[in-house]
C-alpha cells in the first residue's frame, strides 16, 4: 500500500520544524558571538580610557589612547551593525519556525479531522 498522503505532508512538515530549527540556532549563535564581541570592544575601551586617564600616564600614553579609541570605534560600530543584522536574521528565524510549527499543527489536525470522519462513516 502507498504512503499516507497526509502523513508524507506531516512527516514533511515535521522535517521542515527541524531545519527551522537549525536555522535559528545557528542565527542565535551568530547573535550571541556578535553581542560578545560587542562586550569585548566596550570592556577594552574601559580599560583603556581608565589606562589613560591614569595621572602617572604621559602625554604620550593619552596620544596614543585617542589613535587607538579612534580605531576601536570603528571597530565597535562595525561590530554592532553585525548584532544588528544578527537581531534581524534571528527575528526572521523565529518567524520561520513559528510559520513551520503551524505547519505541523495544521497537518496533524487535518490527518485527526480525517480519521474522525472515517470513523464515523465506518
Amino acid at each position: 500500500m502507498a504512503d499516507d498522503p497526509m502523513l508524507v505532508l506531516l512527516r514533511l512538515r515535521r522535517m521542515g520544524v527541524d531545519e527551522a530549527t537549525r536555522g535559528l540556532a545557528a542565527c542565535l549563535r551568530a547573535e550571541t558571538e556578535a553581542a560578545a564581541a560587542v562586550r569585548a570592544i566596550d570592556d577594552a575601551i574601559a580599560r583603556e580610557t581608565e589606562a589613560a586617564s591614569d595621572p602617572e600616564a604621559g602625554d604620550h600614553a593619552v596620544e596614543a589612547f585617542a589613535v587607538w579609541y579612534r580605531r576601536a570605534r570603528q571597530e565597535r560600530d562595525a561590530m554592532v551593525a553585525v548584532l544588528h543584522a544578527a537581531e534581524t536574521a534571528t527575528a526572521e528565524a523565529r518567524t520561520v519556525m513559528a510559520a513551520s510549527r503551524t505547519g505541523v499543527r495544521v497537518a496533524e489536525e487535518l490527518i485527526d479531522r480525517r480519521d474522525t470522519m472515517r470513523e464515523a462513516a465506518a
